[in-house]
């Protein structure tokens, strides 16, 4: 602990640019991040093989991931949210289908029973509804439902 750090201006200079070809629109960054104040003391570095978790050892034996500090990349005018509650913003839920639906048209309420339990795994608390997301509007006028407005 402590002979290592995780040097993030690389990343944030990357962010920048790519948000910098945007003449209209939001440029949305989703991850399983922390913000400044929550980084872990000894860092975030991880590895993985075949799938697994296992100690980050930068040999080339394995694949090196971290995690990023979302705020660390926001410039001005970001949003930070959660999975969560970026997709309740634009309109996913995981509320099981009426009841009802299952006499009138079983076929539609096995789809949507289906889609809600999809909708109910990205949105899980603990789960992948924690994940982070850094939206950036860019030509919008500020965030205040920028997330919300940009829907299909």
């Amino acid at each position: 602990p402590g002979t290592r750090a995780e040097i993030g201006r690389p990343r944030d200079e990357a962010w920048a640019a790519a948000v910098a070809t945007l003449e209209r629109g939001l440029a949305v960054a989703v991850d399983y991040a922390h913000v400044r104040g929550a980084r872990p003391p000894f860092g975030t570095l991880t590895g993985f093989r075949a799938g697994r978790e296992v100690p980050p050892v930068p040999d080339g034996s394995s694949d090196l991931t971290a995690h990023v500090a979302l705020d660390a990349c926001a410039l001005p005018g970001a949003e930070l949210l959660s999975q969560r509650e970026a997709l309740h913003r634009l309109g996913v839920s995981g509320a099981r289908p009426p009841l009802s639906l299952a006499t009138t048209d079983p076929a539609a309420y096995v789809r949507a029973l289906a889609a809600a339990g999809e909708a109910a795994e990205l949105t899980a608390r603990g789960g992948l509804g924690d994940f982070g997301w850094l939206v950036q509007p860019v030509g919008l006028g500020g965030t205040s439902g920028a997330l919300r407005d940009c829907r299909p």
